[in-house]
């Protein structure tokens, strides 16, 4: 039986990653996103195609932020994180 896995809501903290390579909000955005949200320690993820831009709320007690950057690349080669930093506020992202 896998362990549960219990987030602290106090020590939940935001970053955004810019995420290269995604050809498609389909198959690579679609894609990135349910990784990331079945990855232990990360409460929600949204990737933007269209911004090129991945949000996470994750607990850092689980999961380091350097770790997101391998979690983006886990899902395919093609794809890089070149900007990963921790925010208050979400950008807003922009939608087609």
């Amino acid at each position: 039986m896998p362990q549960e896995i219990v987030l602290n809501t106090e020590a939940l903290v935001k970053s955004e990653l810019q995420i290269t390579g995604m050809t498609c909000a389909i198959g690579c955005a679609a894609s990135i996103e349910k990784k990331l949200k079945a990855t232990p320690g990360i409460q929600s993820a949204t990737v933007s195609f269209e911004s090129e831009l991945a949000q996470i709320v994750f607990d850092p007690n689980w999961i380091k932020d350097e770790e997101l950057n391998s979690v983006v690349k886990s899902v395919g080669t093609v794809y890089g994180v070149t900007k990963n930093e921790r925010v208050d506020i979400f950008s807003e992202i922009k939608s087609e």
